[in-house]
């Protein structure tokens, strides 16, 4: 089984306008809101791969009861401790340009009783897990090394932790317990404290994080594909061009089958190829955390993967 943890899920509403004008009255031709946090989004779309994963993290509120009821819509289980703060909304606004805006909230305040409330849960759905994966950020409240909690608690249970985060939350995390993580250029750069300005500055960066224990790592490099390594290969993953209509949510879908290939001993390559499958899909439709399996096995012939000389 796979468990999706999401601290800080939120209420995700899509507009869409002809144009965007700060000042002005506007009128969105588009609206579509969803449950959403980077957790959510993954959980869908190992859900749409055919996947049972179990959501956990903090729900509270109108806000939180509206996420659950999305939630249970597509019967995806889950097993959220209750708050009494309130559970986000944030926006996403396209304008005719595909410009993307983003304004996020920062979410609830949680306290120590929450806190336990979701380790008593967390510890016992550990117990049938084969798959940990965490995305997005900690909640207001929560110690900002409280990854590296979920990673001990995931290497005590034998289960394979996958963070997907940022910042200072990420760095604290940096230890032997993870098994993947997926930084991007900037997020690379923050965490080696290393300018990075082309691919091989990327790979020699990211081999100092494996030498503070991390196992694989995925840099995500947008339109260039991705570029992995452990300590024993290191790939170029090369995706073909598509025309992109929404990426939020694509880094999300690509975790998701990286998550599922693992959950199901693909090959490293095919894990690989189904994650840029998820993630290139993702980004072809509006509504975030979703893919086609008709646009995956196409892409997954068209991925090329090349692998460097270590």
């Amino acid at each position: 089984m796979i468990t999706v943890i999401t601290f800080n899920p939120s209420i995700d509403r899509l507009y869409k306008l002809e144009t965007f004008k700060i000042g002005t009255v506007q009128r969105a031709n588009f609206v579509n809101p969803t449950a959403g946090g980077k957790g959510l989004n993954v959980a869908k779309v190992i859900k749409q791969l055919g996947e049972s994963p179990i959501c956990l993290g903090f729900l509270g509120g109108y806000n939180g009861l509206y996420i659950k009821n999305e939630l249970d819509k597509v019967e995806i289980v889950n097993n959220f401790t209750e708050i009494n703060g309130e559970s986000r909304i944030c926006l996403n606004i396209i304008d005719g340009d595909k410009n993307s805006t983003e304004i996020l909230e920062k979410g609830p305040r949680i306290n120590e009783d929450d806190i336990l409330d979701f380790e008593s849960k967390l510890d016992k759905v550990l117990e049938s897990s084969k798959v940990l994966v965490a995305s997005g950020s900690l909640s207001q409240g929560m110690p900002v090394d409280y990854y590296k909690t979920v990673g001990e608690m995931c290497n005590r249970k034998g289960v394979k932790f996958i963070l997907d985060t940022s910042g200072r939350s990420l760095e604290m995390s940096i230890s032997e317990n993870l098994y993947l993580i997926k930084p991007n250029i900037e997020e690379l750069e923050l965490l080696t404290h290393k300018k990075i300005n082309n691919k091989e500055d990327a790979i020699n960066a990211s081999k100092f994080l494996l030498e503070k224990g991390v196992k694989n790592i995925c840099i995500s490099m947008g339109k260039d594909g991705m570029i992995f390594l452990n300590k024993e290969h290191i790939y170029d993953v090369k995706i073909p061009k598509i025309e992109v209509l929404n990426t939020v949510g694509s880094g999300d879908s690509s975790i998701a089958g990286f998550a599922y290939g693992v959950l199901n001993d693909y090959s490293l390559k095919d894990c690989l190829k189904l994650a840029n499958s998820c993630g290139m899909s993702n980004a072809l439709y509006m509504e975030t955390g979703y893919i086609n399996k008709k646009d995956i096995a196409l892409f997954l012939n068209e991925i090329k993967i090349n692998e460097y000389n270590y």
